[in-house]
């Protein structure tokens, strides 16, 4: 189990990046991530692997400040994670079905605009300009007044990837991305999110470890919410892997470990017009 190692882009910035500093996060009675402490810079691409109930989204949603440590910080060179610091890829069944991919890419970018123009925005594009940009990085330019509905699951990850894009972050973070996505279409999408960065800091969770190990730089090892591993991929061995699913199987199999998320009146999902 080897992988195709690629070369690391430059760093976008010479800061100090995305740290966690001995985070740790509970849900009731449940510790999702346990003292977790890492340093990821600016332009690497890391997978974030293990055992779903790991505590991976927990970990993700975190570095997007969706969640809040219990104890511990997160933080971006210093400084508190802010919407324009990083952007949470979602999967593309978050997308609203009946509108074109254009309209969903614009929702990107609600967060800029007042509330009349991020609702009128979507439905009636007055600058559609840096939707479509986007929509021609992820290669989906052509595609742009399809209602997402006639789209492929690989295409609407594409479009999903599209619209975290118009924050212009300096961190992109992604949820298994090709989660019920045929394997060519898996990594159509990995290689197509990677093209479509110029030095942000990717973080993406996986469950396909051989995609981890071919398209990645770095891996992070979870088990029961603790980094078990954090390895460049050339130098990820069988016997770490094997360690790392072991430590899971004595996860009690609830419903929130079995998906790998928190219930829903937990985690903030956002909404899109």
């Amino acid at each position: 189990m080897r992988n195709k190692h690629t070369a690391q882009p430059e760093s976008k910035q010479s800061g100090q990046g995305l740290v966690f500093d001995s985070v740790t996060k509970r849900f009731g009675g449940k510790v999702a991530v346990r003292d977790v402490s890492l340093s990821l810079a600016a332009g690497e691409r890391v997978a974030v692997i293990g055992p779903s109930g790991a505590g991976k989204t927990t970990l993700l949603r975190l570095a997007a400040g969706a969640l809040q440590p219990d104890v511990g910080t997160v933080r971006f060179d210093g400084s508190s994670i802010t919407g324009s610091t990083a952007t949470l890829a979602y999967q593309g069944e978050t997308l609203v079905d009946r509108r074109t991919a254009l309209s969903n890419v614009l929702t990107g970018r609600l967060g800029a605009l007042s509330w009349l123009h991020g609702f009128i925005e979507p439905l009636l594009p007055q600058h559609p300009e840096p939707a479509l940009e986007r929509l021609d990085t992820v290669g989906l330019a052509d595609r742009a007044d399809v209602p997402v509905k006639s789209l492929s699951a690989g295409e609407r990850q594409r479009v999903a990837f599209a619209r975290a894009l118009m924050q212009d972050a300096e961190v992109v973070l992604a949820d298994e991305p090709t989660a019920n996505l045929d394997p060519s279409s898996r990594r159509n999408v990995i290689d197509v999110l990677n093209a479509a960065l110029d030095g942000e800091l990717l973080v993406t969770v996986l469950h396909e470890v051989d995609l981890a190990l071919e398209h990645f730089d770095r891996i992070v090892g979870m088990a029961d919410g603790r980094v078990r591993f954090d390895t460049p991929a050339p130098a990820v061995t069988d016997d770490q892997l094997d360690a790392l699913f072991a430590a899971g199987a004595s996860t009690p199999d609830t419903d929130a470990e079995r998906t790998g998320t928190e219930k829903e009146s937990d985690v903030p999902v956002p909404r899109y017009v």
